[in-house]
């Protein structure tokens, strides 16, 4: 397994209080800790609904209102978060976008992205 030096993509890394959500069959919504152009790392806690190899199907949602439907396999499942690996990218230009408010607005999330 990669180490976080050794990430092809590059993450943003949410605080607390302004996370994307993961949508999951229009009734379960987890927090998002950070995204990357082809991964998610989601706050599951002890869910069992994620397991390592699983197919997920869901929407994320970012708190500015944009919304993008997304498929992909869980591929860890550790300390109460999954990481998912996405079959396809999120847009850069969400990606860009996300980077710039978090920049903007929470100046101290800068030490978090990786």
């Amino acid at each position: 397994m990669k180490n976080e030096k050794q990430r092809q993509y590059h993450r943003l890394v949410y605080p607390d209080s302004y996370r994307p959500s993961l949508m999951m069959d229009n009734a379960y919504d987890y927090e998002v800790a950070d995204v990357s152009e082809y991964g998610l790392k989601v706050k599951v806690d002890d869910d069992l609904a994620f397991m390592v190899d699983d197919s997920v199907m869901a929407a994320i949602a970012f708190p500015g209102g944009k919304e993008f439907d997304l498929s992909g396999k869980v591929v860890r499942v550790e300390q109460g978060f999954a990481g998912l690996q996405l079959d396809g990218p999120l847009p850069q230009s969400i990606i860009t976008a996300e980077a710039l408010y978090l920049m903007r607005n929470f100046p101290d999330a800068r030490e978090l992205q990786a």
